[in-house]
């Protein structure tokens, strides 16, 4: 098939990554980002302390991102926010551009880059944001450009590289993974040449130097050490946050993970496959670039820009050999290629791809109003509510840059440090009591969705009550501040019935014109808020739902689905918060799915005060116990399971306390 061709099918591709980039913004940092390009901005000068929170105010802040928050807050002073959701496409663009741009670099044909650029697409899709990190891909994307081309073609490009360096050491912590490529490129051309390249050492020493013209001067290398520690297991935000789990920690994969794991391994084979033609540069790269992928979910977009040359090159090499898969697999792929670009762009409209794949995205510019607290704190400014916060994580950055009052907590981890978000996952096993005590806020606003344990535990203090709910926040104030703002009706809320249907995609024909009712998402959002502030069914209905929830979530644990089933018991507790079978499989599921050991002995303990005699439940928190480090604890519940009748606490106590 002639090569000219495959310009139809480049142009297909490139507007499904205009459309697959054109999104609304979601990313629960853009507030913090905008606020402090804003301070950056108005004070000529970057932050070295907190500025936006009451709790950590005397903690340092190195604001590696400094130069991207000034972007971003300069692009929404001349655009708004649909400025920045175009600036996030012009990115996605122009590192696309800069992929096809490397491959052509080696010589690869149209009909594979084009291929292999669209699977990378679809792969990196999810970390496509107004984040810093952005910028890190195309810098990183450049940087490999101007390398290869010295490395290969012998271009003098590498002047570039310092003004790389130097835009991304003062926009984002992931900067020295630059140095780490001009030194593996450096040490693969030595080899290869049996000398030191003199020229390629000098511009490496000059981008390794202008990393300290920056506000922070050495101290920029302290963010990315401290980085490092999100790969330890114990580590509070590995165990907690998502884009910090291993990519084989999580127990449903979507599209992109299978396509990754599809595309590894057939990388790793082509590289044994062709191993006699590989630099030594590309072994390296690639080793290490798939163990971060691995290690955490969140590099698997740095492991694909590292591997797209060279996954095209070997491709070109092997197949590149013969004629006849241009006649048959090329006509194939070249079919492929034009219709699924042009099947998916549709549903990406329709937002249905998303949905499908448990995404958060909407396609289009603005605010996504459906994942950002916009609404409430229109809300809360409406009403003059500038008292003091206690909020979740996720809405801080938004908060701290809509309100006048400083917030609890934001996204910023590395200034929020440990301690406090240990009080926060605390809180979720009911200490929010003891934060209340300790902070004294006159409003929580949190997102419902994911901090419920809130809900149940404000459910039960008379001092608080419901006075704003959307489809993902809800705002409680204390009964002696904004007195003039009553609660809310539970009567108006949706059903709590409504949860009986699913929230489902389209099927695939529909969802080529059928927009997302995201009006009646929300409405099943604000339902389970219902059901989690409503106080009673008649007790054998709520007994017998309760149950049919349990041994749902039971076969869902069963087949697989974690998230399934942690979502049935929870549902089972609200239904019957005295039904302790529940409350013993959410703290197995804790400790065995999640590693929230502290969550698992919260739930075990309360199965164990419902049901003073239930031995399970004393040999799982038991458990528990022991991972955590608590062996004395851990035998005297071993104990009591074997005095219970539980014979698998014997062999426990055996290997572990009868040595004591």
């Amino acid at each position: 098939m002639p090569e000219r061709r495959w310009i139809w099918p480049l142009l297909i591709v490139s507007a499904f990554v205009f459309i697959l980039s054109l999104r609304q913004l979601s990313d629960p940092d853009l507030g913090f980002h905008l606020k402090y390009g804003q301070w950056i901005v108005t004070n000529l000068q970057v932050p070295v302390t907190d500025e936006s929170t009451y709790t950590v105010t005397q903690h340092t802040y190195t604001d590696l991102h400094w130069l991207f928050q000034v972007i971003l807050y300069g692009i929404f002073s001349l655009a708004g926010y649909n400025g920045i959701s175009i600036l996030v496409c012009f990115v996605s663009l122009m590192l696309f551009l800069l992929l096809l741009l490397r491959q052509r670099t080696f010589g690869i044909p149209a009909s594979i880059f084009t291929i292999t650029t669209f699977i990378t697409f679809l792969i990196i899709e999810p970390r496509i944001a107004p984040r810093p990190e952005i910028f890190t891909f195309l810098l990183l994307a450049g940087m490999l450009f101007v390398l290869d081309l010295y490395y290969h073609r012998r271009k003098k490009v590498l002047f570039i590289l310092p003004f790389i360096m130097v835009a991304w050491c003062n926009m984002h912590a992931l900067f020295v993974l630059g140095i780490f490529i001009i030194a593996v490129y450096f040490m693969s051309a030595w080899l290869r040449d049996r000398k030191p390249d003199k020229t390629l050492f000098l511009w490496m020493a000059v981008s390794f130097g202008v990393c300290f013209i920056n506000p922070y001067g050495v101290h920029v290398f302290s963010l990315p050490l401290e980085l490092l520690t999100r790969f330890d297991p114990k580590n509070i935000y590995n165990q907690h946050i998502q884009e910090f789990s291993p990519f084989f920690a999580q127990k449903h994969f979507v599209l992109r993970d299978y396509l990754f794991l599809i595309i590894t391994g057939i990388s790793s084979m082509m590289m044994i496959l062709t191993r006699k033609k590989r630099e030594i540069h590309e072994f390296i790269l690639f080793l290490v670039f798939l163990f971060l992928a691995i290690g955490s979910i969140r590099n698997i977009p740095l492991f694909m820009l590292i591997a797209i040359g060279f996954g095209g090159q070997m491709t070109f090499e092997l197949i590149g050999r013969g004629r006849k898969w241009q006649k048959g697999w090329g006509i194939a792929f070249f079919c492929m290629i034009l219709l699924i670009p042009f099947a998916m762009v549709p549903r990406i409209i329709t937002n249905d791809y998303y949905l499908s794949n448990n995404s958060f995205n909407k396609t289009g510019c603005g605010i996504n109003m459906s994942h950002q607290p916009a609404m409430a704190t229109e809300f809360l400014l409406c009403n003059h509510l500038d008292g003091r916060l206690l909020n979740s994580i996720g809405f801080g950055g938004w908060l701290s840059w809509s309100l006048p009052q400083p917030v609890f907590i934001d996204g910023r981890l590395e200034v929020m440090k440990e301690p406090i978000y240990l009080e926060v996952t605390q809180s979720w096993n009911g200490g929010l009591a003891n934060m209340i005590a300790k902070y004294h806020p006159q409003m929580i606003v949190y997102n419902y969705l994911k901090y419920y344990p809130w809900t149940f535990q404000l459910k039960e203090m008379d001092n608080w009550r419901l006075i704003y709910a959307d489809g993902i926040a809800a705002v409680f104030a204390d009964s002696n501040y904004a007195r003039d703002i009553p609660a809310i009706d539970l009567s108006n809320l949706p059903s709590p019935e409504i949860l009986s249907s699913r929230i489902k995609s389209n099927d695939w024909i529909s969802g080529f014109y059928c927009s997302v009712n995201y009006q009646s998402i929300d409405s099943m959002h604000l339902a389970m808020l219902h059901l989690q502030l409503k106080t009673g069914l008649p007790g054998k209905i709520k007994a017998e739902k309760s149950v049919r929830y349990f041994n749902s979530a039971n076969l869902k644990y069963n087949h697989g689905d974690i998230y399934g089933a942690l979502a049935d018991y929870d549902t089972a507790i609200l239904i019957h918060p005295g039904y302790a079978k529940p409350f013993n499989n959410r703290g197995i599921l804790k400790a065995s799915a999640f590693k929230d050991y502290p969550g698992a002995i919260s739930d075990f303990t309360k199965a164990i005060e419902l049901d003073p005699q239930y031995s399970d439940a004393f040999l799982g928190r038991g458990t528990a116990r022991f991972l955590m480090g608590d062996r004395q604890g851990a035998c005297r519940d071993w104990s009591t399971a074997h005095s219970l009748g539980k014979i698998q606490a014997v062999r426990l106590i055996e290997l572990h306390c009868n040595q004591q």
